[in-house]
Parts: C-alpha cells; sequence; structure tokens
C-alpha cells in the first residue's frame, strides 16, 4: 500500500510516524524544508483542557480537548520518546477574567467544574495523567491580594489558577524532526507544494511543484493535513467546506531570556480580547495579544502569503505593540531585561470554522468540536482544530487509512 500524507505539521508528522510503525512507506510531503516549521512550530503548546471554551454550553469541545489532552503524552512518548519536564513545559496557567467578558464570572466557574467531572471520569476510565503529572484537573479562584500580586486588578474581573500547562512547541517540532529522519519508511519531501489531488480508476494522483519542476505519484491513499492549504485541495476534488470559515493570521513571539517560575506568570486573558503569556523557564516566554497580534483575515480557500509580507521591522513592531498591552495587564513584565535581539517575533496562521470575530457572541470561533477526519474513498482531509489534538488526529488518520476503528 502506498500512501501520501499531504502537509507535515505537528498532524501530519504523527500520522506518518504512526503509519511507519506498522511497517508502512509514506510519502510526507511539505512546502517548508523541515517538518513542523510552521503553525505547529510558532503557537503558544497549551495542552488545552477545555477550559476556554465556555461559550461552547455542549461541552463538546471540553470533552474533545480532554481526550486529546491525555493522549498527547502517551502518543509521542511511543513516537518520538517524549517525556515532559520542566525543560519542555510551561508554569501552570492562571485565567484572567478581564472587565467586560463574555461569559459571566458564576457561568465561568460552572464550566471550569464540567471540565473537572470530564477530566475525572476521563482517568477513571484509564486515561494516563495529563502530561505525566496530574491526575485532576484543578481550578481555584484567587483571593484579591493574590490578583494583585499577579496583575493589574483595574483591568480583570477575578482570575483562576488552573493545572492547565504550555509544552514548548519548538522543542516537540525537533523531536519530531529527528524521529523522522531516522525512520526509513518515511520519505520527507521538502520545499514542495501541493498543485493537484485528482482521483484515478484505483488509486490517487498527487501533483506537486519541487524545485522547479511539476511533478506526480500515485497513491492508494492520500491523507489532506495541509492547515493553511487543505480547502483548496478538498476543492479540487469537490469536497465542500462543511461550514463558513476563516483564515487568520496571529503573532505568537517568543522572547529567549531565561526564567524563574516566579518571574512571570503564565496567564490567559478571557473571553474577548484574547492572549496569552507563556513561562517557559530557561526557553523563555511566549506572548500574544490578539487584538494587536491578528494582523490579517482571509475568507478565501487558500489565505495569502502573510508571512512573506511582513518585513522585520514590521514585525517587531507587532511585537511591541502587543507587549506594551500586556503590560498594562502585566506590571512584571516592566522587569524584564531584553533587547531586539532576544525576540521572535514569529506569526502563524489560525484555520477555524466560523467567519465572524471574537466579539460576535455567535461565532463558531467559541467552538473546536467538529474537527477530525474526513473521508471519501480512499481521500482523507484532516481538520486537526487545535495543537492539542495535533497527535490523537495523526493516530486517527493512521487508523482511518488502515480500516482500523
Amino acid at each position: 500500500m502506498r500512501v501520501g500524507i499531504l502537509g507535515a505539521g505537528i498532524t501530519g508528522s504523527c500520522a506518518a510516524l504512526e503509519l511507519a510503525s506498522r511497517g508502512f512507506a509514506v510519502d510526507l510531503y511539505d512546502r517548508r524544508e523541515e517538518p513542523v516549521s510552521a503553525a505547529s512550530f510558532c503557537n503558544e503548546g497549551k495542552i488545552h483542557l477545555g477550559i476556554l471554551y465556555a461559550k461552547d454550553s455542549s461541552h463538546q469541545t471540553a470533552r474533545l480537548m480532554i481526550a486529546g489532552a491525555l493522549a498527547f503524552t502517551p502518543l509521542l512518548r511511543k513516537w518520538v520518546g517524549f517525556r515532559p519536564d520542566r525543560s519542555t513545559i510551561s508554569t501552570p496557567f492562571f485565567y484572567g477574567v478581564h472587565r467586560g467578558t463574555m461569559v459571566p464570572v458564576d457561568k465561568l466557574r460552572a464550566h471550569y467544574q464540567v471540565c473537572k467531572d470530564i477530566f475525572r471520569e476521563a482517568i477513571e476510565a484509564g486515561a494516563e495523567p495529563y502530561l505525566d503529572m496530574e491526575k485532576s484537573c484543578d481550578t481555584a479562584e484567587l483571593m484579591p491580594s493574590e490578583i494583585a500580586a499577579l496583575v493589574e486588578p483595574e483591568f480583570f474581573e477575578t482570575v483562576f489558577r488552573t493545572s492547565e500547562r504550555a509544552v514548548d512547541p519548538r522543542g516537540i517540532a525537533e523531536l519530531l524532526r529527528l524521529a523522522i529522519r531516522a525512520e526509513p519508511r518515511i520519505n520527507f519531501i521538502g520545499s514542495a507544494t501541493i498543485t493537484d489531488v485528482a482521483v484515478l480508476d484505483r488509486s490517487l494522483s498527487v501533483t506537486f511543484e519541487h524545485e522547479g519542476t511539476s511533478n506526480r505519484c500515485d497513491y492508494d491513499h492520500v491523507a489532506n493535513a495541509l492547515w493553511d492549504g487543505r480547502l483548496e485541495i478538498d476543492a479540487r476534488l469537490g469536497l465542500r467546506p462543511l461550514h463558513p470559515w476563516s483564515y487568520r493570521y496571529k503573532f505568537g513571539n517568543r522572547i529567549f531570556i531565561p526564567l524563574a517560575p516566579t518571574d512571570i506568570p503564565s496567564i490567559t486573558c478571557v473571553l474577548g480580547p484574547f492572549g496569552d503569556i507563556v513561562n517557559f523557564g530557561a526557553k523563555g516566554l511566549f506572548l500574544s495579544w490578539y487584538p494587536q497580534g491578528m494582523i490579517g483575515t482571509s475568507y478565501d480557500l487558500r489565505p495569502p502569503e502573510w508571512d512573506a509580507q511582513l518585513s522585520a521591522e514590521q514585525r517587531l513592531e507587532v511585537f511591541r505593540r502587543s507587549f506594551a498591552e500586556w503590560q498594562k495587564r502585566c506590571p512584571m513584565l516592566s522587569a524584564l531585561a531584553f533587547s531586539d535581539k532576544n525576540v521572535d517575533p514569529a506569526g502563524g496562521v489560525i484555520f477555524a470554522w466560523g467567519d465572524t470575530g471574537v466579539d460576535d457572541q455567535q461565532s463558531k470561533l467559541h467552538d473546536r468540536h467538529e474537527l477530525g477526519v474526513y473521508s471519501v474513498g480512499n481521500y482523507h482531509s484532516v481538520n486537526t482544530g487545535k495543537y492539542t489534538l495535533g497527535p490523537l488526529m495523526g493516530l486517527r488518520t493512521a487508523e482511518r487509512i488502515l480500516g482500523v476503528s
């Protein structure tokens, strides 16, 4: 059986490693020179426990995120030997509820309790501990004096301490790259742009541009795990998107200075003008502020090449504006000593169902449960949705190809 996987982000790479572990040869394509070099490389790496998705009253998003979070470590341990420790995971997140939140605090409390219950049920059913550390999902509301020690109270109604963490996505990317290079059954084809997929009598053909030439390979199965080009390739096979959609380009800045756990809190601002600070200790700080860092939106089948449109100085300016907004809310940032050379103002594309912004109460951006693998014959289109779900969706993609439930 010949398998082609389009897109070597976290999901495509995990699917390739699972197929290879079962003895199958895979061609793994990506337009970058290295696997896991785009959105899976430069996001915040949060391993969601459903806490963020308080506007999904069905709690389907929370259930899916918790399933992905609890599968994250055991699957990556199997494929790449991942073992979480203080060098690869963040400090626990605080959730800062900003004034004017879209979800009142009492409803947030109720939602967090549901997340705890779903998590507990999964552990009782045999799931491994979250990131090899936690057998419970914990949230606790801070006292006013504790809030004032972390953030500027004028911006926040309250703050919750949680057991949710992030993994360093750049470290995970390197582990995946090493595993792909070391696996003889995986043929990685980098700097390749997929231009077409067509159905033949008994197979599928993939056409791609590589090193200035057009090439074609035929496969028994093709998995489309592209992130910002998936819909365009689906459309070539007559597959229409399930919902209105949007692509957004958001900055996820890194500041590479060593931090102690108490220097800066890992904090997510909810629920409205989203933003994150993530303390990765020796690996530095991640910082994003949605209103400043979200610099492009597209409703086309393929979004613009936003990366190529921004100069180095423009990138730094987006970082400076984002940092300044967070500095107002978290004054502890003012104590950080760093220069421009310590900053990587990276950006990445976000794909989601929904064509209205996060300020719309009814936006589908507030839930992420209509995700997964959609198959037509031996063609499989994969919507991962969130980084948390990458390994789980990689496994499900491989199992769909193999006909395994």
